[in-house]
């Protein structure tokens, strides 16, 4: 016979995980293991198992090994979320000291000011809920560190306050990129003449792009995210990320040729050309073109 809290939690887990959930031996025992860890790394923070167990067992993939899914779980991390969800306020301490502390080098080229002010609004964004909808800290599930997930909504809410900033730093892009074709003496005449339409071009290709493709380039090109880090934010395998932003890179240059070729009138061996020094520096492009 199961204990009130095993019940609980089997009662929120996926119905399509049920089954090998209860099947596991010492299901009681690894339950036990999660809050114990829970606890100890965060004595301050008030502790009910049974709540704690629902949340996490919400936030279970539908589909896996069962012993693979508990054992890969993050109990110290999720149960931080899970208790600052709830308004405790030592958790909200602990928070601020070990994760949010972070900000600054995560944006080191960023003034101390901006930093504070972006602070503020991850605090806000994680904690507070929106139009009926639960914080975004809830929806954090345990699978990678909560610093690096963390980490990936601070950048996604800095380019949402980069997007309402003046777009002077974009428009300046085009320049310095065309400076960069300059040493070859066919590309500079194609530059000279065509600025604007590469401008247009790589601006119409980024747009074209589904949004996870985008933002799969902005976080690995443009803020500098390792695969790994890129894999725990989407909670999916290395592999299968690198291959995402493989593909995403691909799709851009695919997409960039054909809005090149509707607005150039360029042979074939000239398009090639500046298209292959355009690859060359696509990690410099996507920096300026995705900057806000």
């Amino acid at each position: 016979m199961t204990s009130e809290p095993t019940e609980a939690f089997l009662s929120r887990a996926p119905h399509a995980l049920v089954p090998a959930l209860r099947a596991l031996p010492g299901l009681e025992e690894v339950l036990d293991t999660l809050v114990r860890e829970a606890r100890e790394a965060w004595p301050e923070v008030r502790m009910d198992a049974e709540p704690f167990l629902a949340h996490v067992a919400q936030r279970l993939p539908s589909t896996g090994a069962a012993h693979e899914v508990l054992a890969s779980l993050r109990a110290a991390d999720v149960f931080l979320a899970f208790a600052c969800v709830r308004g405790e306020a030592r958790a909200h301490e602990a928070l601020d000291t070990h994760v949010l502390s972070q900000v600054g080098t995560w944006l080191p080229r960023e003034s101390p000011t901006l930093v504070d002010e972006l602070r503020q609004a991850l605090r806000q964004r994680l904690l507070v809920p929106v139009n009926g909808a639960p914080p975004k800290l809830a929806s954090y599930s345990g699978r990678g560190p909560l610093g690096q997930w963390v980490r990936a909504v601070a950048l996604r809410l800095h380019i949402d306050q980069r997007r309402a900033a003046p777009r002077e730093l974009l428009e300046r892009a085009p320049v310095a990129l065309a400076e960069r074709l300059g040493a070859d003496p066919e590309l500079a005449f194609i530059r000279e003449r065509h600025q604007e339409d590469f401008r247009v071009a790589l601006r119409a290709a980024l747009g074209r792009l589904e949004a996870q493709e985008r933002n799969l380039l902005r976080l690995h090109h443009v803020h500098g995210m390792a695969m790994d880090a890129v894999s725990a934010t989407y909670q999916a395998p290395r592999s299968t990320v690198a291959r995402w932003i493989a593909r995403a890179r691909e799709r851009l240059m695919e997409l960039t040729r054909e809005e090149l070729s509707a607005r150039l009138r360029l042979t074939p061996g000239e398009l090639d050309s500046l298209l292959r020094l355009v690859r060359s520096q696509l990690d410099i492009s996507l920096r300026q073109f995705m900057a806000d």
